[in-house]
């Protein structure tokens, strides 16, 4: 059995957004994320990678330590007399970033601007990345020159075969 330590994502899964438009997170990569609130309910944000046509998710400590960034950013600006534009530095980290509960099987809905990004059907792979995972519409992913080479070579071979279902 896998030891799973919440907020680390590992390993590479295929999947494919089912007819309702819902992504169910493979178990290895739903486990890590962290339960949070009161409920103890799994918390996922999810948001555009800062340079590939891809999401990335993470759980609610992921967030929070985002966050800290820039209270630590600003507070080091304050003690250096620097101007510091708060504002710009959270659109930075969190303009398309939404937060999503995942319902029992570990599925959420994308909003209309997530579909953008990862498609409103059809397959999908679930990169771990350390901290937060990458969500990449095949079509997307095989097209990408700056996506890991390796990667690219699998989806294309996912979507030749017809897997990922």
């Amino acid at each position: 059995m896998a030891v799973v330590k919440p907020g680390l994502y590992s390993g590479t899964s295929f999947a494919v957004i089912d007819g309702k438009g819902r992504i169910a997170v493979p178990a290895g990569l739903r486990n890590s994320v962290p339960e949070a609130g009161e409920r103890g309910e799994r918390v996922l944000w999810v948001g555009y990678h800062d340079k590939l046509p891809c999401l990335v998710a993470f759980g609610q400590d992921q967030y929070d330590r985002l966050l800290g960034e820039i209270e630590t950013q600003r507070a080091e600006a304050r003690e250096l007399k620097q101007p510091f534009d708060e504002d710009a530095e959270f659109k930075k980290r969190f303009s398309w970033t939404e937060q999503y509960v995942l319902d029992g099987s570990g599925r959420f809905s994308p909003s209309a601007t997530h579909k953008r990004r990862c498609g409103a059907g059809g397959p999908i792979a679930f990169v771990g990345a350390g901290k937060r995972f990458e969500i990449w519409s095949l079509a997307k992913l095989v097209d990408c020159p700056d996506a890991d080479a390796d990667l690219r070579e699998i989806a294309g071979e996912v979507l030749a075969e017809g897997e990922g279902r």
